[in-house]
């Protein structure tokens, strides 16, 4: 199957400023060598605590975010990280859906004006776009009477449906997804979990779909990919890596999801995520399974299907 969407060492860095006249001091590398596919139809997620850089990689996915060094190929071509024209071609391919759908909204605008400035910008016959306007608004199961309504007008589930459909207007190849459910209720997040799957069925999407819930995670994904600090310590079939996690970050993260089962309380990750003085492990300050060599000895991403970055892995 041929994919999608491809990053080869992906890196996207920060400046910090200092200095008694600010300038640019040093970079902060928030994704650090960071590779991936995305197939036709496929959901990949990305997981991992807050500050791991998922939603820097989202970003920079959708161009808010410039990539500092790296490759990033579309349906096999490669994107010329310099090019307008060639993030313009991105922007329209690649689209995302933002954690609050109503900071995303200009709550002074109509739905009917959200939703058409991106065919207006493309200069689509307005006949065609009023017929791509209902489309999608049937597609994620709104009426046609929400066009002359304003965002403040939606519940929160609802105004993420009008996220999505705002994605959708391009009719892109790739969503991403930032945090999507973390704002609604159970009963809303089970809803737009369905709405997701459907419209990869129906317009036959690729989504990455950039979570820190593992329940949610289990539900909608085929592939996951677990972050922290910046880099992918582990990545597979969502089964694979929930069932038999093989990290030990990746464990933690497991353990720590809390359940209904009172006798059995969550397991909290000790410490907090702090970049290494030296060239050993992310992790290894962390971890309780950390041997001498994991703060010497900076490990790589291995395997094919299933890919784990651990000295403890490499040495069986």
């Amino acid at each position: 199957m041929s994919s999608v969407l491809e990053l080869q060492d992906v890196c996207v860095r920060y400046p910090q400023r200092g200095g008694l006249f600010p300038r640019t001091v040093s970079y902060l590398e928030a994704v650090s060598n960071v590779s991936l596919t995305l197939d036709k139809s496929e959901i990949l997620a990305i997981v991992g605590e807050s500050g791991c850089g998922k939603s820097t990689l989202a970003q920079a996915l959708v161009g808010l975010q410039p990539i500092a060094s790296g490759n990033y190929l579309l349906e096999g071509t490669p994107v010329l990280l310099q090019s307008k024209k060639d993030w313009k071609m991105v922007r329209e391919q690649v689209q995302m859906v933002f954690q609050d759908p109503y900071s995303s909204l200009n709550p002074r605008h109509k739905i009917i004006d959200i939703l058409s400035f991106p065919l207006r910008y493309r200069k689509t016959p307005e006949v065609n776009a009023e017929k791509k306007i209902l489309e999608v608004l049937e597609a994620v199961g709104l009426p046609k009477n929400s066009l002359e309504k304003y965002p403040h007008e939606f519940s929160g589930g609802q105004r993420q449906r009008l996220g999505i459909a705002r994605a959708l207007m391009t009719s892109p190849k790739v969503l991403v997804c930032d945090e999507v459910t973390s704002a609604l209720d159970v009963s809303v997040q089970a809803q737009v979990l369905k709405l997701l799957d459907t419209l990869r069925r129906d317009f036959q999407l690729s989504i990455i779909f950039i979570s820190h819930d593992m329940q949610v995670v289990q539900t909608l994904a085929n592939r996951v990919m677990v972050m922290y600090l910046g880099k992918s310590l582990e990545e597979g079939s969502v089964n694979d890596v929930l069932q038999n996690p093989l990290h030990p970050y990746t464990q933690g993260l497991i353990q720590s999801v809390p359940t209904l089962n009172f006798g059995c309380p969550p397991k909290i990750l000790s410490g907090e995520a702090s970049k290494p003085s030296g060239a050993g492990c992310v992790f290894a300050s962390r971890c309780s399974k950390a041997c001498s060599e994991c703060f010497e000895i900076e490990p790589s991403l291995n395997g094919s299907q299933r890919k784990v970055r651990c000295l403890l892995r490499n040495e069986k």
